[in-house]
């Protein structure tokens, strides 16, 4: 895909990002794709780069990741996944080929044809923040903490840096409101992660998202 750029944030994904990479590359065919390193201590960054990516580090947190290989990216669209092995190939595909007459592709859990295998506590979290969000700042998409996007670049290179974790996923949403972007919810499966061990922080996240509603409602 000439026109596509795969983002991948990674902090200690040795054992995920590389089969992640070749998968893909296989489903997509040619396609540049670059990892976006947290400072991971295992063997991340060697994985990446035998597998095909390039790597830029970035130590600031996982918003400052996805923004940074927003701009890293030369192409038209970039295609921002984890790389833990919870989003698949064949889904970044579903993605890809919904573009057309959209600006975002947002991959959801809630629309038809997406779902879960997280456990109930993490299913209940992400339906009750899809509900406040449109109860109280109207997101032009329901699964507003879905971090597999694809963006029109061009769109989104002037998006405020002011997150600093995941609840950059609402902020991204209510610029491309601002900007009148035309957003797409397509449905994905969302499988449980690969080797290592998860880095969300659950209360964490809940407070960084609560934060996030409180400046945009």
């Amino acid at each position: 895909m000439e026109d596509l750029t795969i983002v991948l944030p990674t902090i200690n994904e040795a054992g995920n990002v590389g089969p992640l990479i070749r998968s893909l590359l296989a489903t997509l065919g040619e396609t540049a794709v670059v990892v976006i390193d947290g400072g991971s201590k295992d063997d991340s960054v060697q994985e990446a780069r035998a597998a095909g990516a390039t790597v830029v580090e970035n130590k600031n947190g996982y918003a400052a990741a996805l923004l940074n290989g927003l701009h890293e990216a030369r192409t038209t669209w970039a295609l921002v996944m984890d790389a833990d092995g919870s989003h698949t190939a064949e889904d970044s595909l579903k993605i890809w080929q919904a573009r057309e007459g959209a600006d975002l592709v947002v991959g959801s859990r809630l629309v038809k044809g997406g779902g879960s295998a997280g456990g109930p506590f993490r299913r209940f979290l992400s339906r009750t923040l899809a509900g406040l969000f449109a109860a109280f700042a109207r997101m032009p998409a329901r699964d507003v903490s879905s971090g597999f996007r694809l963006y029109r670049r061009e769109m989104f290179l002037d998006a405020p840096q002011t997150a600093k974790f995941f609840e950059v996923q609402p902020t991204l949403l209510a610029h491309a409101k601002r900007k009148g972007a035309r957003v797409k919810e397509i449905g994905i499966y969302y499988h449980p992660r690969g080797a290592g061990r998860s880095k969300n922080r659950i209360l964490r996240y809940g407070i960084a998202f609560l934060g996030a509603l409180w400046k945009l409602r």
